[in-house]
């Protein structure tokens, strides 16, 4: 019953929307122009890196006989608003099936046992065993081995009003280990996936947005600055809450502009959305996640979906709310690779 109360408010948020006049924006289909708009007032503009050498070390490989899978361990560098930084990325891939598709999760930090023994289905948050059983290979790395999740990390540094936060920092990591994949013999490079929940949800869409190898994009609970529409907010987190929490998340304007003005925006979660068009996009939410707004998140996907009508792909995109909290699920995962295979992700492997 939840869910249906959910989708109802919604619905009406929606027909809001369509009545027009009520303060939603319309759609802006122009791609390159909503990545400036959202580098600008949100997630912060990134330098050059001249000088940035890119390297991904592989430090150990190991064979798991009891799910038929290799797992490899490489050593990754990125570059941050402190600096080069290097992280360890851990990926498991199908034994014997050739270049298969690969979701990519950026992670939090887990127990050393618990990590270990993901492909024992010990981690719902990464079921490394439901993903191998598919015919998928997966990566995860802990976000803060990249950059330290402090709201006072970026103390110290100097930055310009629309400088780069950890949420676009953590979002370059995600590309790093896409360009290691595209190197990588079992690794499908044309079938890359970007899975996170929560900030890494935001980090997640931000990655997809941006970095158009990523074939599927999925934020799951990202809520304000993630998929949730912010000028459709039924008593989630305000730009005020966010930005005084997680300052360093964001470029330093998003709060000296914004602040306060979540229903004054002159841009919205939506267009991010469907900047991930023509590609595949699939939203999750969770009926308990009332911080997130799942009613906002699927009013947001629902204004987005013009695009993908636009460009004649409306096949491709999706949205899916289950029961419980805030979290990602084997639930959601399960909708993730259904949506994959729905697209032909499970008939394609090369020798």
């Amino acid at each position: 019953m939840k869910i249906e109360l959910c989708l109802l408010a919604a619905a009406s948020a929606v027909a809001a929307v369509a009545a027009q006049g009520n303060g939603v924006l319309p759609m802006n289909n122009d791609r390159d122009a909503v990545i400036k708009v959202f580098e600008e007032n949100v997630y912060g503009v990134r330098p050059k890196f001249d000088g940035f050498v890119p390297k991904a070390e592989i430090v150990q490989v190991e064979r798991i006989a009891e799910v038929g899978a290799v797992r490899k361990t490489v050593a990754i560098n990125t570059m941050t608003p402190l600096g080069e930084a290097t992280f360890k990325a851990t990926a498991y891939f199908p034994e014997g099936k050739g270049a298969v598709p690969v979701f990519v999760m950026p992670g939090f930090h887990q127990s050393i046992r618990e990590f270990d023994l993901a492909w024992k289905g010990k981690m719902s948050r990464w079921p490394v065993d439901l993903v191998l059983s598919n015919g998928f290979g997966t990566v995860t790395f802990d976000y803060n081995d990249v950059l330290k999740d402090d709201a006072h990390v970026l103390d110290g540094i100097e930055r310009a009003p629309n400088a780069w936060g950890a949420i676009s920092t953590w979002a370059l990591a995600v590309s790093r280990v896409a360009d290691w994949l595209e190197t990588e013999p079992l690794a499908d490079k044309s079938r890359l996936a970007v899975v996170g929940l929560s900030r890494l949800g935001k980090t997640t869409l931000w990655a997809g947005a941006t970095d158009t190898r990523f074939a599927m994009v999925c934020p799951t609970c990202s809520g304000l600055f993630g998929a949730r529409m912010t000028t459709r907010n039924l008593g989630g987190e305000t730009i005020d809450q966010i930005t005084a929490k997680f300052p360093h998340w964001f470029t330093p304007q998003c709060r000296t502009k914004w602040c306060g003005k979540d229903w004054e925006l002159p841009f919205d979660q939506h267009w991010l959305l469907g900047a991930v068009a023509p590609r595949l996009l699939a939203v999750g939410s969770a009926e308990d996640d009332w911080w997130a707004c799942p009613s906002a998140e699927f009013c947001s996907w629902e204004c987005s979906r013009g695009r993908f009508q636009e460009l004649k792909c409306i096949g491709n995109t999706t949205y899916h709310v289950r029961h419980g909290g805030h979290g990602l699920t084997p639930v959601d995962w399960e909708e993730y690779i259904d949506f994959a295979k729905k697209h032909g992700w499970a008939e394609r492997t090369t020798p």
